[in-house]
C-alpha cells in the first residue's frame, strides 16, 4: 500500500484462527490450514457483514490455488472481493460502479479471481474481470492512463490474457503500462517487440519508465533527507547514476526489437554485447543460440546450448530448438537429399535417400542418442512442459517414425497450445508426410504465434506442394514485407514465381524468379536454398554451363571465405554452410554434368563428393544412375539381386 492510499484501505487484525490458518498456509500445510479456515468461516457466518470474512475466504482460496483447484477459488476470491467492496463503499460513502476495485485489499483478490480462472482456460472471463475490475481514465491532456489500483501484476495479467485471445492492440496497451509502471519488466519489452511495437516507441517507454522511477526514488529521498539543499542535489545525481546503469535496458529492447523484426545480424550484435556484459547469464546465451541457429552458424549455436545447459542443468525453456540443432548437425551429414531443400526446418524431413544403405549409419545412432539422452533429462525435470515432447518428436522423427513424431508433438500443444514451435514441428512433419493440406493449418498457427520467416518457409512450401500457387505467392510476398532484407524471405518469392504455371505469372515468371533467387544469393552468398533453386532454374532451361559457374562460385567462395575469417561474409551460411557441406554442392555439380551428357567430368565430382562425405545419399544414388548410363543401361529400370535387368515380358517374347 502506497503512502497516496488512504487509511481504509489497510486490512483489519488477523482473528487468532486466521492467524493459524496464514501460518499453516506458509508452511505448506494446506489441508490443516483448509481446515481451520472453514472452522472459522462456519463461526463467521453469523456476521456476514463482517469484512473479517473477507480474510478467512482469501486463505480459503489461496490454499484452493496451491492444491489446483482453481474454480473452487475462483468462488472465493469472488466473494471476498464482493465482501469487501461492500465494506469499503459503506465506510466511504462513496458512489463506485458494481465492479470497480475500491481498494489495494480488492484489487489484488480481483487479480487472485481473474487467474484462477485464467488457469482452467477460462480465457475471455478472466480477462472481463479485470477490465471491469480496473476500469482505464482519460487524464487532463485525454491521454489513457491505467487505474489508480492497477498494479504490474494486473497489467502483464491482463495483457497476456489479451494476446491468448487474439486481442494484439489491448494487449499492446496494457504491456505498455505495465513497462511504464516498472521499466525492468523485460517480460513486458519482449512481448512488445513480439506485438509488433516498433522500436522507437519501446525506448521511449523505457526511457519515461526510468525517469519516473527516478521521481519516485528522489521523492521518497527527500521525504526522509530533511538536511541542506546540497545533499539533496547530491542525492539526486546519485540516485539518476544508479538508476541509468543498474541495467542496459535500451540494448535489451534494441535486441528483441530488432529479432521479432527479423533483422537477424543486428539482433546477434546486441545479445553478444549482452551476454559479454553477463557472461553468466543463460537466458541471454539461449537467445543469442537461437538467433545464431537461425542465421545458419550451428556450430556456434551448439556450442552456446552446451553452455546454457552447462551453466543449469535444469534448464528448460528453449531446449527444443536445441533438439532441433541437434537433430539438424547431425542429419545433415547423413544424407544430403536432406540439404537440398532449405529452409530452418523442412530440409531435416525432406527425403531420406540412401538410408538403406547404411545399416551401421553411426551418425544416426548419435542423434538418436543425443536426443534420447536429452529428452530423458527434460522429462526428469518437468513432464508438465511441452519441451521434453517436442524433444521425444524430434528423437522418433529422427528414427523414421512419423506417427509417434506426431503424436508426441500434439501432446506438447495440449499442454501449451501458444508454443509456436511445437505447431511449426507439426506442420513440418505433415508437410514431409505428403499431407500439405493438414500442413499449412499447423504452420498459420505457428506464424499467427509468431511471425518469423520458418513458419513463412513452411507455409509457402505447402503451399506449393498443393499446388496453390496463387496463395504460395502472396505469402512469400508477405514474408518480404515483413523482412525485406532477409535473403530467405527473397529466396521464398523466387521459389513460389519458379513454381507456378506461366499462365498466372503472364510468361515473367521465370525471369522474375532469377531475379528475386539472385538478389537472396547477393546478402547471403552462398547460402544453400537459393543457390540450388537458381540451379535447378537454369537447368530446366538447359543452361548447363550457368550451373556450372554458380556451383563453383559457390565452391570457391567458401575456401576464400575460411582462409579469411575476419571477411563480412565468414558470418554468412558461406562459411557455416558450405564448409560443411561441399560435398552436397559437388554431388549437385556431377548432377548437372550428368545432365549435359559430360560423364567423366560428373563421374569425378562423384568420386570427390563420396570422399568427402562416403554417406552422402545424393552422391551415391547419383553414381549408381551414371554408371548405369555409362554402360548403356536405362538408369530407371529396377534390378535383380544378380544385376540383371528385370523385364515383365521377357518370358512372353
Amino acid at each position: 500500500m502506497t503512502s497516496t492510499q488512504p487509511q481504509q484501505d489497510e486490512r483489519p487484525p488477523l482473528s487468532p484462527l486466521q492467524i493459524q490458518a496464514s501460518r499453516l498456509f506458509e508452511a505448506h500445510q494446506y489441508k490443516s490450514g483448509e481446515l481451520v479456515a472453514l472452522m472459522e468461516l462456519s463461526q463467521m457466518k453469523q456476521k456476514p457483514q463482517d469484512v473479517c470474512i473477507a480474510m478467512t475466504l482469501e486463505i480459503l482460496g489461496n490454499c484452493a490455488v496451491s492444491t489446483e483447484r482453481n474454480r473452487q477459488a475462483n468462488d472465493y476470491f469472488r466473494d471476498a472481493a464482493e465482501v469487501v467492496h461492500s465494506h469499503f463503499q459503506r465506510e466511504r460513502g462513496e458512489t463506485y460502479t458494481k465492479e470497480e476495485v475500491t481498494s489495494s485489499w480488492e484489487a489484488n483478490l480481483r487479480v487472485k479471481e481473474s487467474r484462477a480462472l485464467s488457469n482452467v482456460g477460462s480465457i475471455i472471463e478472466a480477462a472481463a474481470i479485470l477490465e471491469r475490475s480496473f476500469p482505464r481514465t482519460r487524464n487532463s491532456e485525454h491521454q489513457r492512463e491505467p487505474h489508480d489500483h492497477a498494479t504490474l501484476e494486473s497489467l502483464m495479467l491482463l495483457g497476456n490474457l489479451h494476446t491468448m485471445s487474439g486481442r494484439v492492440s489491448d494487449a499492446v496497451t496494457e504491456y505498455k503500462f505495465a513497462l511504464l509502471k516498472n521499466p525492468y519488466a523485460l517480460e513486458a519489452v519482449e512481448r512488445l517487440a513480439k506485438l509488433g511495437c516498433d522500436e522507437c516507441t519501446i525506448l521511449a517507454l523505457v526511457d519515461v519508465g526510468l525517469n519516473r522511477l527516478v521521481k519516485e526514488q528522489l521523492n521518497v529521498a527527500q521525504s526522509k533527507n530533511k538536511s541542506t539543499r546540497d545533499t539533496f542535489v547530491d542525492d539526486s545525481k546519485a540516485f539518476e547514476s544508479s538508476t541509468k546503469t543498474l541495467l542496459p535496458l535500451r540494448e535489451y529492447a534494441l535486441a528483441h526489437s530488432t529479432l521479432h523484426r527479423n533483422q537477424l545480424s543486428s539482433s546477434l550484435q546486441h545479445f553478444t554485447q549482452l551476454s559479454s556484459q553477463f557472461p553468466h547469464h543463460p537466458y541471454l546465451l539461449l537467445q543469442k543460440a537461437h538467433v545464431q541457429q537461425e542465421l545458419g552458424h550451428i556450430l556456434a549455436s551448439e556450442q552456446n546450448y552446451q553452455r546454457v545447459r552447462a551453466l543449469d542443468s535444469h534448464w528448460m525453456e528453449g531446449m527444443d530448438k536445441y533438439a532441433h540443432l541437434l537433430f539438424q548437425l547431425r542429419m545433415s551429414r547423413k544424407n544430403a537429399f536432406m540439404l537440398q531443400q532449405g529452409g530452418f526446418i523442412h530440409y531435416q524431413f525432406s527425403g531420406h535417400g540412401g538410408r538403406d544403405k547404411m545399416e551401421n549409419d553411426s551418425v544416426t545412432c548419435g542423434v538418436e542418442d543425443t536426443l534420447g539422452q536429452l529428452s530423458a533429462d527434460l522429462l526428469d525435470i518437468d513432464d508438465k512442459k511441452p519441451e521434453p515432447w517436442v524433444c521425444l518428436s524430434l528423437y522418433h522423427l529422427a528414427r523414421d517414425d512419423h506417427d509417434k513424431s506426431i503424436a508426441f508433438v500434439d501432446k506438447a500443444i495440449s499442454i501449451n497450445q501458444q508454443h509456436s514451435y511445437a505447431h511449426y514441428l507439426r506442420g513440418s512433419i505433415l508437410l514431409a508426410s505428403h499431407r500439405p493440406d493438414h500442413a499449412v493449418v499447423s504452420f498459420f498457427r505457428a506464424n499467427d504465434l509468431q511471425r518469423d520467416i520458418p513458419s513463412y518457409e513452411g507455409l509457402v512450401e505447402s503451399y506449393l506442394a498443393a499446388e496453390k500457387f496463387k496463395e504460395a505467392i502472396c505469402t512469400a510476398k508477405e514474408a518480404i514485407s515483413s523482412a525485406p532484407r532477409d535473403a530467405r524471405a527473397i529466396t521464398l518469392v523466387g521459389l513460389a514465381l519458379s513454381q507456378a504455371p506461366a499462365s498466372q505469372q503472364h510468361g515473367e515468371g521465370k525471369e522474375r524468379a532469377k531475379r528475386a533467387l539472385k538478389r537472396a544469393l547477393a546478402l547471403d552468398p552462398g547460402a544453400p536454398r537459393p543457390l540450388f533453386a537458381l540451379v535447378d532454374l537454369h537447368a530446366s532451361e538447359g543452361n548447363f554451363d550457368t550451373c556450372v559457374k554458380l556451383l563453383r562460385d559457390a565452391m570457391e567462395g567458401g575456401k576464400s571465405d575460411m582462409s579469411d575469417s575476419t571477411s563480412p561474409a565468414a558470418t554468412s551460411h558461406t562459411v557455416t554452410w558450405n564448409k560443411e557441406h561441399g560435398d552436397v554442392i559437388q554431388a549437385k555439380m556431377a548432377e548437372i554434368y550428368t545432365l549435359s551428357e559430360s560423364y567423366t567430368e560428373a563421374l569425378e565430382c562423384y568420386h570427390v563428393a563420396i570422399s568427402m562425405n562416403p554417406q552422402n545419399g545424393l552422391a551415391i544414388q547419383g553414381l549408381e544412375r551414371l554408371e548405369k548410363i555409362m554402360r548403356g543401361v536405362d538408369p530407371d529400370e529396377e534390378m535383380d539381386e544378380d544385376g540383371e535387368i528385370e523385364e515383365e515380358d521377357a518370358g512372353q517374347e
